[in-house]
């Protein structure tokens, strides 16, 4: 059977094919509800498909986003093995489809800041999430695309930027410990790398300590992976901590494997310990107890990339520098201090 063309459409709607073609690229500013709605039917019936290698060879343009995740630790080296990317990548899928774009999505590996498959792909513009100052940085220059970063410290006026203030998060999340009545109040971390996420975390933390006059002690820094297996692993070093009744984790995932950790070791949670994660995914609702952590709304979040990377693709206005606010969910896994 033949594939339908824009030709067809437009003979079985009644329209032209200029019509056809405006409803079906998003431009229906000219199309009443009725045109739109007739069009619509004629598309489904007829099983219309766009040939996207016409539409880019005419447009010059691909409607395809790159998304590049780099592998920032050797613990981890699948692509969607961590919930937060998963999360993530739903939003920003969604996004760009609701907006006519497509996304390709890969993973670039720590040492290799090779991007040949999406410059052959032709993408129309990147979102790439956590990249540091390193070659893929470079690499990404030189490719002189539209491109979003996600919660990366790089200021450089070539990028647009998506985060949260992730000082003033931990922050919050610390005090929040603190004002429970916790005086000793551990850290279970990821790799803490210059410029990057967790650095701005644990600053956080340390500003929190300091406007409580509690002195710092860097052997509360349980840093590892943010994995799970991390998290769990990390358990026995909280309790060798003498006076330390509660973590703040800088990832649910990793505050998951702790709970799982400090459970083997026969210690109750809230009671013995109180534990806090960071980022409100999926796994804190379903852990026991339920995961108290910072909601920094991962799903909205790359809805808002979806839609700020399209809005430069059609020339719209769009912010250099976007900020998520980040709430604090109450759940099972932090008491007060001296509560039984």
């Amino acid at each position: 059977m033949a594939r339908a063309t824009i030709k067809d459409i437009a003979l079985a709607a009644n329209v032209s094919p200029m019509t056809v073609s405006n409803v079906i690229n998003g431009r229906r500013a000219k199309a009443s509800d009725e045109t739109i709605e007739r069009i619509m039917a004629a598309v489904k019936t007829l099983g219309y498909r766009p040939n996207m290698s016409a539409r880019s060879l005419v447009s010059n343009a691909s409607r395809m986003v790159g998304v590049i995740i780099p592998f920032t630790e050797n613990q981890n080296q699948l692509l969607l093995d961590n919930p937060f990317y998963a999360e993530m990548i739903s939003g920003i899928e969604s996004a760009l489809r609701a907006n006519g774009y497509y996304m390709m999505l890969t993973g670039v590996g720590e040492g290799n800041a090779q991007l040949d498959t999406l410059s052959h792909w032709n993408m129309d513009a990147l979102i790439v999430l956590g990249v540091y100052r390193e070659a893929l940085y470079e690499r990404l220059r030189e490719l002189a695309l539209p491109t979003l970063l996600i919660d990366s410290y790089i200021d450089d006026p070539s990028f647009y930027r998506l985060g949260v203030d992730d000082e003033a998060a931990a922050y919050r999340a610390t005090r929040y410990l603190i004002d429970q009545g916790h005086s000793g109040v551990a850290l279970v971390t990821g790799v803490i790398r210059t410029d990057g996420v967790i650095e701005r975390r644990v600053d956080g933390y340390k500003r929190a300590l300091a406007e409580a006059g509690i002195g710092f002690d860097p052997s509360r820094i349980l840093s590892g992976s943010v994995t799970f297996d991390w998290g769990a692993e990390a358990a026995a070093g909280l309790v060798a901590l003498p006076h330390t009744t509660a973590a703040f984790c800088t990832a649910d995932l990793i505050a998951a494997g702790l709970l799982a950790g400090l459970h083997r070791l026969g210690k109750r949670i809230p009671e013995d310990y109180s534990v806090m994660g960071f980022d409100n995914l999926s796994i804190s609702r379903m852990v026991y107890p339920a995961l108290t952590t910072v909601d920094q709304s991962i799903l909205g979040k790359g809805q808002l990339a979806g839609r700020l990377i399209s809005a430069i693709l059609n020339k719209a206005d769009a912010p250099r520098e976007s900020f998520i606010d980040v709430a604090i969910v109450e759940r099972d896994s932090v008491s007060r201090r001296g509560a039984r």
